[in-house]
């Protein structure tokens, strides 16, 4: 993890910067392992592991409730400026769009449940593999969007975003393609509906990944993205 603090006499509150950047990366690692799991039931056909998925949120709500108690008892002892009090914020930001990707995550596997309720019941095999494609680039550009907030690299965060015009365009895609004959291709409007949905789900998982860029703008640069072009 680099070293983004700017170093203060009090070292126990760059140790208590350093926790914080930890718990945010350590809800990011679970969260994505959420996504991951989500999308191996969808894979598979394997409710039971989609079932796990929706277990595991209660522990990504306690991360999250555990990350906002740290943010609250740094502005409380610390009252953070300049970088330190960007970082903080960029952190807190973050914390929010982790907690909302791993309700993406349940919302996936809750859609993997209905898709295989009923037992040797699967959608259309071409409709599955280009979603399972398209899950197989968000997921990269989700992990990418972590390692962006462990490094705190700027020039890469804006190559980051970028390239999320062209993850958009593929979305709309996909849908338009699935949505055509009413969702035959999909294997009928029961597969149709839930594919779409998880296809939502993915497309926003996508756009909290773009947020976590734009927070390591914000913590680099002071700036607020909606409001500037990069």
């Amino acid at each position: 993890m680099k070293q983004i603090t700017e170093g203060h006499v009090l070292r126990r509150y760059d140790g208590e910067l350093r926790e914080l950047h930890y718990k945010v990366l350590e809800m990011g690692t679970l969260v994505l392992t959420q996504v991951r799991g989500a999308l191996g039931a969808l894979k598979s056909g394997d409710t039971e592991l989609a079932a796990r998925v929706i277990d595991d949120d209660d522990r990504v709500d306690d991360l999250e409730v555990e990350a906002d108690t740290e943010v609250v008892a740094l502005f409380a002892r610390r009252c953070p400026k300049g970088s330190d009090l960007r970082l903080v914020m960029a952190l807190s930001k973050a914390i929010t769009d982790l907690e909302r990707v791993g309700d993406e995550a349940v919302k996936i596997a809750s859609s993997v449940e209905r898709l295989y309720a009923v037992r040797g019941d699967r959608p259309s095999e071409v409709s599955l593999n280009e979603v399972l494609a398209l899950a197989d680039t968000v997921v990269r550009r989700f992990e990418s969007s972590l390692r962006l907030v462990d490094s705190w690299d700027a020039e890469d965060a804006q190559r980051f975003i970028a390239g999320q015009r062209e993850i958009a365009d593929k979305f709309h895609r996909v849908l338009a393609e699935m949505l055509d004959n009413g969702g035959d291709e999909a294997g009928g409007p029961g597969f149709a509906v839930n594919l779409v949905l998880i296809l939502k789900a993915l497309e926003r998982v996508a756009s909290h990944a773009e947020n976590l860029a734009e927070y390591v703008i914000y913590q680099a640069m002071g700036l607020v993205l909606r409001h500037h072009a990069v």
